[in-house]
């Protein structure tokens, strides 16, 4: 039992060490990445609008109407699946059905 906590013991420390690790070379790494303008303490230029938008405007813009789908090929195609299934399963049960007996000579009404 002792060999079992010492080893969850040693694997834990090591799960800490490698974040630790990872954490501190992320770290080093974003700080020589980031450049002088874009660190946190510089201040950041006026921005300005590059152009003019009037909200009021707005309302009197002329919006095109979307004409209407037509679903009746979807509604075409649908019902044509439908009846192909139907069509299949009808030959399916027939063709299970076995052919009635034929005699030579005797006709097959």
């Amino acid at each position: 039992m002792d060999l079992l906590a010492k080893t969850v013991l040693a694997f834990c420390i090591g799960v800490g060490a490698m974040a630790g690790i990872q954490t501190l070379y992320l770290r080093s790494v974003t700080e020589l990445v980031r450049s002088e303008a874009a660190r946190p303490s510089a201040a950041l230029p006026e921005m300005k609008p590059a152009f003019s938008f009037d909200a009021s405007k707005l309302g009197t813009a002329i919006i095109p109407k979307v004409p209407e789908i037509d679903t009746s090929a979807g509604q075409r195609a649908a019902i044509n699946s439908l009846s192909r299934q139907i069509d299949q399963q009808i030959r399916g049960a027939q063709s299970a059905v076995p052919v009635p007996r034929t005699y030579p000579g005797m006709p097959r009404y």
